[in-house]
């Protein structure tokens, strides 16, 4: 992508630098800020392409600043960090971010990230197709594929991969998936969505992708991620 423009908030000056010499060798132009409330000296018109945010920061924490971000900048976020429990990758995704990268992290890989979601982020979900990585979905002849090779999954699978799939990173409640599926209002009482969910995931499971999950969010619904491995 020519001419992307990405602000880094990191307090590792060391790891900025590191991160910042290697994107701006590959032909990105990069802001840097060591502290997040630092966001609010930025120029009202400044914009950029992607938003590469640290979650241990020394003034507030990245999940604190997000909401700050979204307000001020229209554009997709990353966080970075060192935290990796799994409770934590899923407050970030819940809270809008496109990907959540573990530190330490190779530059080359952090550089397949950024490529990939900014190909994610220009790239629309169509009216008949969907592709999440190397996961494709064709709504017209209702096949799912995994680098090529066809999912087993019937009608009703597919269909509900479908709704995940077009809101990747999202939680989505039982009553929304039930209008989806369904096509009237939740009762409050009818498991089907439960039910359905449970298949799908117990085939995606078996297909035993690293990366390629459905959670179940207490209290909230289910979320969908897809995220390949690399480096």
């Amino acid at each position: 992508m020519l001419d992307c423009k990405i602000l880094l908030i990191e307090d590792d000056l060391p790891l900025a630098e590191l991160i910042q010499e290697y994107l701006e060798a590959q032909g990105y132009r990069l802001k840097h800020l060591a502290k997040g409330l630092d966001v609010h000296q930025l120029a009202d018109d400044e914009n950029f392409d992607l938003i590469l945010c640290d979650v241990m920061l020394p003034d507030i924490d990245g999940f604190n600043l997000n909401g700050i971000l979204q307000e001020k900048f229209q554009c997709p976020i990353i966080f970075l960090t060192a935290l990796s429990d799994d409770e934590d990758q899923i407050k970030g995704l819940e809270l809008g971010a496109i990907d959540y990268i573990v530190k330490p992290v190779e530059p080359n890989v952090l550089l397949a990230r950024i490529r990939a979601n900014l190909r994610k982020n220009q790239s629309p979900v169509s009216a008949e197709n969907i592709t999440i990585s190397d996961l494709t979905l064709d709504k017209h002849k209702q096949v799912a594929t995994l680098n090529g090779s066809a999912l087993d999954l019937t009608s009703q699978d597919f269909e509900l991969l479908w709704i995940f799939a077009q809101n990747q990173g999202k939680i989505l409640s039982r009553e929304f998936l039930f209008q989806a599926i369904i096509g009237r209002e939740y009762n409050g009482l009818d498991r089907t969505v439960d039910a359905r969910t449970s298949r799908l995931r117990k085939k995606i499971e078996d297909f035993n992708v690293p990366g390629l999950v459905i959670r179940t969010v207490w209290g909230k619904g289910y979320l969908f991620t897809y995220t390949k491995a690399l480096g």
